[in-house]
């Protein structure tokens, strides 16, 4: 009867150590992820600042046509928008390299996104470089265009420091400083949401 009292005693005691030995890393691991003070792992984070919550945009018509044939309207696909007084300086230019060498490395993907550079003030710059060749330019003065300038966050900065991402519903999602001049962060945060994303 001792023996048989003693083989029990062992037995929940070797169960109680593999419940812990199992259980403890994932009570330890999902503590550590979802305490918002805590530990995140590299994967979680984003190099652009996310906007939440995102803003909604209206549906404007940028152009006839896109560059590619395609209609020339905000939504359909994820937009890198960027926005300045029209005469495009150094910084300016630095913006539009940046966000044309990221959409060109997601190769065969770089269809889902289009790139639209609006200007705000009464000149409109009109030679760029062959790299622009994919660019949609257009003035803040048509009166669809600036609604939607309009409907930007107020605290969003209107000195072309920053890139914009919408997704193909018009909602304002993401923006990246330009002075990070990262397109590799940039890749990675628009290839997430393209691999996650089933619509644009």
């Amino acid at each position: 009867m001792t023996d048989d009292k003693a083989r029990r005693r062992r037995g929940r005691i070797q169960f109680i150590l593999l419940a812990v030995l199992f259980l403890g890393p994932l009570a330890v691991a999902w503590i550590m992820y979802f305490d918002p003070g805590g530990w995140r792992p590299e994967g979680a984070v984003n190099h652009g600042v996310l906007v939440d919550p995102p803003v909604p945009l209206p549906n404007v018509r940028i152009a006839e046509k896109g560059p590619d044939g395609s209609d020339g309207d905000l939504r359909g696909r994820w937009t890198m928008l960027y926005l300045d007084g029209g005469q495009c300086s150094d910084r300016c230019m630095q913006a539009l390299d940046l966000s044309a060498r990221t959409r060109l490395a997601l190769g065969r993907r770089m269809a889902r996104i289009q790139r639209v550079y609006i200007a705000e003030g009464p000149d409109i710059v009109t030679e760029l470089p062959a790299s622009q060749a994919d660019l949609m330019i257009a003035g803040a003065s048509t009166r669809d265009l600036s609604e939607l300038v309009a409907a930007l966050p107020e605290d969003l900065p209107r000195d072309g420091s920053e890139i914009l991402l919408v997704d193909p519903l018009g909602n304002l999602m993401m923006r990246f400083p330009v002075e990070n001049d990262d397109p590799k962060g940039m890749l990675e945060d628009i290839k997430k949401l393209l691999r996650l994303s089933r619509i644009g």
